[in-house]
């Protein structure tokens, strides 16, 4: 198997995450394309240049849940008019990386939503000298929160050492429909950001979490690829235990990481290396998680 070799470290990986949210994209920016898959009675999956986006509309209220890329803000509120979204009542934050919290300020200023995160949000893009103070949550919570719109109502759960320290899921309760953010990279390997909380064990919980509350007919939105089901889920947590496994006992047996990157992972997560994280990428991060034990 190829190796795709990359010598970003793990210490400047805080430092990628405007260049992860670039290779994300599948189309130039420019596009501003936003595109709609109807879940339910006003409620939709949104796709653009970011993470994808899960809008949420009754008769007396609409909620946003992330707000990819600040140039594509006005694109997302006019797509939330063409559903007929308008005025926006909340938008919801899944976590603090760019391409999800890039439309803040737009959402709040332009839109008049109400912005909702977990506390470590507001702690992280407070520490960001260069994110507008527009943008910043203006009401958080530590472990669960609720929101109730008339016809629906919506569970916003904290899973802490996850992607990073500050994610949530939303629930859409009685739908049977989850938002779980940067949780879930559809077959691909994930990208746990050890320098913001995040852990593999975490994550791997924060998986088991979700799917204990789901079922066969649960829809998955995840924050990267298509939308999803259980089944979908539960292999993203499988090659992560497997892949764990394999870097634990290689350490076990003495080898170091180079030696472990070199030697690759089994052929049959060849599929799942990407743009940002690929196979060394991976390695290197169960890799780091494991000497942090």
């Amino acid at each position: 198997m190829q190796q795709m070799k990359s010598r970003m470290s793990g210490n400047r990986w805080a430092v990628a995450i405007v260049a992860v949210a670039a290779l994300l994209l599948a189309k130039p920016i420019l596009a501003q394309e936003i595109s709609e898959t109807r879940l339910a009675d006003g409620v939709y999956m949104l796709e653009g240049q970011g993470g994808n986006m899960m809008l949420v509309t009754t008769e007396s209220h609409t909620v946003l849940v992330d707000a990819q890329f600040a140039q594509m803000a006005a694109a997302i509120g006019a797509k939330i008019e063409a559903l007929d979204g308008l005025p926006l009542s909340y938008l919801i934050n899944t976590h603090f990386h760019g391409d999800h919290v890039g439309g803040n300020a737009y959402m709040r200023d332009t839109l008049g939503a109400t912005i909702i995160a977990h506390d470590n949000v507001l702690t992280r893009l407070s520490d960001d000298s260069e994110f507008p103070r527009e943008g910043l949550p203006s009401k958080t919570f530590a472990e669960q929160h609720a929101l109730d719109l008339g016809d629906y109502s919506l569970s916003l759960k904290h899973y802490p050492t996850a992607h990073t320290d500050g994610d949530i899921v939303i629930w859409v309760d009685g739908q049977n429909i989850v938002h779980v953010g940067d949780l879930f990279f559809v077959d691909r390997f994930p990208f746990v950001d050890l320098n913001a909380g995040g852990t593999v064990q975490g994550y791997i919980d924060a998986i088991n979490a979700v799917l204990a509350d789901a079922d066969q007919h649960t829809q998955i939105i995840p924050g990267h690829g298509r939308l999803s089901n259980v089944a979908d889920y539960a292999r993203l947590r499988d090659m992560m235990i497997e892949t764990r496994e394999q870097v634990r006992a290689w350490h076990a047996a003495g080898a170091d990481v180079e030696t472990m990157v070199a030697t690759g992972l089994d052929e049959k997560w060849a599929d799942w290396t990407w743009n940002f994280i690929n196979e060394e990428r991976w390695i290197r991060t169960l890799y780091n998680d494991h000497l942090a034990q």
